[in-house]
């Protein structure tokens, strides 16, 4: 038996609970900023490379001629890429709700 009294323990415990959320929030904020940032980034390097196609001009796209072509079925490489990027970013969320 330990000397402190009931009350205590249950501060204690209740402090314990409350820092342990606290360090999950800020694993959760730290998370979600970053594929935040990832997916701003991305968003923005799609609409430069889109806008590069309708208004470019002159811009020559013939290195990303294979990126193009049919790979795994009708998809292409920049279309499974995206797939699996989707699908990694999913993993990782339901992972981490499972993990609370």
């Amino acid at each position: 038996m330990t000397n402190e009294s009931p009350r205590l323990r249950r501060a204690s415990r209740y402090q314990k609970q409350q820092e342990r959320k606290a360090a999950q929030r800020a694993a959760d904020n730290k998370l979600y900023g970053a594929m935040f940032a990832m997916m701003s980034i991305l968003a923005l390097l799609a609409v430069l490379i889109g806008a590069l196609m309708l208004y470019g001009g002159n811009v020559d796209v013939s290195g990303m001629g294979d990126l193009a072509e049919p790979w795994i079925g009708p998809f292409t490489k920049l279309e499974t890429g995206g797939f699996v990027f989707v699908g990694l970013i999913a993993g990782l969320l339901y992972y981490r709700m499972r993990k609370k």
